[in-house]
């Protein structure tokens, strides 16, 4: 069974908002399929941090790796894949993903996202492969 889409000029507005907080190199811009590598912290609307890969110890610094994967694929949630495109190397950016491009009415009770919740990530654009 085919998974059903609307056409994406059908599908409305992006459900997600990005604010540039530092300038990445506006040449080089991921493309779906690429291998991405990224910092990032998670947290809901009330600044509770469910997810980093940023460590703060000098001991877990060390061994620190960013997330990689491939973008725009469907190996992350909605937001992510969609957002990452638009963002060129070295950039920084804070997310603001709605519900239905993140983890929507079922949330996430492993990672404590409750459902319906609004998500909000730092995600620094580190590489591309």
């Amino acid at each position: 069974l085919e998974e059903f889409r609307l056409p994406k000029k059908l599908e409305g507005p992006p459900k997600y908002t990005k604010s540039v907080l530092k300038k990445g190199d506006k040449t080089n811009f991921p493309k779906k399929g690429d291998v991405v590598h990224c910092w990032y912290t998670g947290t809901l609307q009330d600044g509770t941090v469910f997810d980093t890969n940023i460590q703060t110890s000098a001991k877990k610094k060390k061994n620190a790796k960013p997330l990689s994967f491939k973008v725009g694929v469907g190996k992350v949630i909605r937001g992510w894949d969609e957002a990452l495109l638009t963002m060129s190397k070295g950039e920084k950016a804070r997310l603001e993903i709605e519900p239905e491009w993140a983890y929507g009415k079922k949330g996430q009770p492993d990672a404590k996202i409750p459902p319906n919740a609004k998500l909000i990530f730092e995600v620094e654009l580190v590489d591309i492969d």
